[in-house]
């Protein structure tokens, strides 16, 4: 029994119409993936607008890229994903950050603390990583990336990136032990 060539035929004619700018086609893939998208760089650069930015900037630049895709539907999630994590790190690397703060954390601030307020969240104690040991261990712990692809994918050796991950797991232990 083999499977049904229509879904696949339907992927990549969806796949050709982008290639194509057809923004109808465009739209499907970011309806389809763009939570992903998101989500992904959001982890990575841990800001709301750097994710927003790398979202846009992946799918604008989309037709382009597909030409590079050669696998099957049920693998472009993967794909995308790796793209998303390739332009997360660009943005880093590339200090074109937005340093912009939300209107909840001007409230905390303003706020009268308590015990709860003063401890350091996940989110918070990421955020005081360094960008290369922070980008590590989500890579790995978040994203499920093994060494090898992170070794690749930020052009560092594997012994390197365990030594990272080893570092920024020592890191979050001793600020969220020192938060409490």
């Amino acid at each position: 029994m083999t499977a049904d060539p229509e879904p696949a035929l339907a992927f990549r004619a969806k796949l050709e119409r982008v290639q194509a700018n057809d923004m109808t086609a465009l739209g499907e893939l970011f309806t389809e993936h763009g939570d992903l998208v998101y989500r992904t760089a959001l982890r990575l650069t841990g800001a709301r607008a750097d994710a927003e930015d790398v979202t846009q900037e992946l799918f604008v630049r989309l037709p382009g890229a597909v030409r590079g895709f050669t696998g099957s539907a049920a693998s472009f999630p993967a794909w995308i994903r790796r793209v998303a994590v390739r332009q997360s790190l660009m943005l880093l690397r590339g200090g074109r950050r937005r340093r912009e703060v939300s209107v909840e954390g001007v409230a905390s601030l303003m706020a009268r603390t308590d015990h709860a307020l003063e401890r350091m969240s996940i989110d918070s104690a990421l955020d005081r990583l360094s960008d290369d040991h922070r980008t590590v261990f989500l890579l790995k712990e978040v994203e499920g990336y093994d060494h090898a692809e992170i070794a690749e994918l930020l052009g560092i050796s594997t012994a390197n990136s365990e030594v990272r991950l080893h570092r920024a797991r020592r890191q979050l232990r001793d600020l969220l032990r020192g938060s409490r």
